[in-house]
């Protein structure tokens, strides 16, 4: 079970120049404005509409633009001694979602504990998934000393870490298709009651590993929320802007920053440009897209591969998965034993960490949910009260 899963990860194609891509994002210019600068990664803006000498530059990489605008631009190495975070998330949470928004926000590199992309400890943050068994401590452990961790309701996470095995087996396209749900169920019950018990332990560890200080819980549903998502976005912006050698992006353009990466939503008048961005990050030609070959080529800066990497994933997660978008079934057995871990980790953290017992208890109430539509006529245990 370990060694396959291991497998899985390591032959994973690795997202994290996703924002590489972005970094080509035009921004959003008014009627009766100068015309769209170049594509190039140099000159690139999403956001608010500016003029090349009516600010200045913050610094080199993911700069705020006046009036909440921003622009996005590859990353880059950090500066040696930048104390690296932990970028911890149970598999199916928008690792690399998050990954790439790290990158945007600082404008440093990231990295990941099976070092799939050669960067190594030169990095500003290490995606790992330990201690569930598809992730590892890396070499460098010992000099990390902060962590933010991402979590999300196993009723859903663990379905979406399946879609990613079943891509893996069928050499797929990461985040491309949803696997069928007699697949689903075929799988689920072989393992779920083991990603139950690994998703209490993921919880438990980065939980005791580190102190409230030096940890930063968000939450899956949190950050890709239309309503709260770019303030859980400056929350994790803060946090990883609290160490020497890290200066991430204004407060105010934050927002630009979450909708570029986690919404992909430009404006209307930008979607034949971002089309064709995507195009191009994709390595595909153009004439499959139906687009022209206008324009200079994109090209990353040098020793960066695009053809290892998709530069552009739009939506980075399961809605843009192809396949029916149908509830993954659990058995009422598997269902009653979500729903008493997720009481567990509740209690075990209620006096130390509040906010954790109630997103404990939100996703309580959803698995709740979901096992009383099965047998409506059985009495289901109500948790003690929460929300996330």
């Amino acid at each position: 079970m370990t060694s396959s899963k291991r497998r899985i990860t390591v032959v994973s194609l690795s997202l994290v120049g996703l924002c590489g891509a972005l970094a080509i994002l035009q921004s959003t210019l008014q009627k009766n404005q100068s015309p769209l600068p170049s594509i190039t990664e140099e000159n690139v803006e999403y956001g608010a509409s500016y003029s090349s000498t009516s600010f200045s530059s913050r610094r080199q990489l993911s700069e705020a633009l006046p009036n909440g605008g921003c622009r996005l631009t590859w990353p880059k190495k950090p500066a040696p001694g930048t104390p690296i975070t932990y970028a911890a998330s149970y598999p199916g949470c928008g690792a690399r979602m998050t990954w790439n928004l790290v990158e945007a926000l600082t404008g440093l590199e990231t990295g990941d504990d099976w070092n799939n992309n050669g960067r190594g400890s030169e990095v500003v943050t290490v995606k790992t998934h330990y201690p569930q068994s598809n992730g590892i401590l890396p070499e460098f452990d010992d000099r990390i000393h902060r962590a933010f961790i991402v979590i999300r309701n196993p009723l859903e996470s663990i379905p979406s870490f399946f879609n990613h095995i079943y891509e893996m087996r069928n050499h797929l396209p990461v985040h491309s298709e949803r696997a069928p749900v007699e697949e689903w169920v075929k799988w689920r019950d072989a393992y779920v009651d083991i990603e139950i018990a690994e998703y209490k332990k993921f919880v438990f560890y980065w939980m005791d590993r580190y102190t409230p200080e030096n940890r930063h819980l968000i939450t899956y549903e949190g950050l890709t929320d239309d309503l709260i998502g770019a303030e859980v976005a400056k929350g994790l912006n803060e946090f990883l802007g609290q160490v020497d050698g890290v200066d991430p992006i204004e407060r105010d353009s934050v927002p630009c920053i979450w909708k570029a990466v986690v919404k992909n939503q430009p404006p209307a008048e930008q979607a034949a440009q971002i089309a064709k961005l995507q195009a191009l990050a994709l390595n595909k030609p153009q004439s499959q897209q139906g687009l022209n070959q206008q324009g200079p080529p994109y090209s990353p800066p040098e020793g960066q591969q695009p053809s290892l990497r998709r530069r552009l994933d739009p939506g980075h997660h399961d809605s843009q998965r192809k396949g029916p978008a149908v509830p993954r079934p659990y058995t009422t057995r598997q269902l009653d034993s979500m729903m008493n871990m997720l009481l567990e980790i509740g209690e075990r953290f209620k006096a130390e960490d509040v906010r954790l017992y109630h997103i404990m208890m939100g996703y309580y109430e959803k698995v709740r949910e979901a096992r009383i539509k099965m047998t409506p006529d059985e009495s289901v245990q109500q948790p003690p009260g929460g929300f996330y």
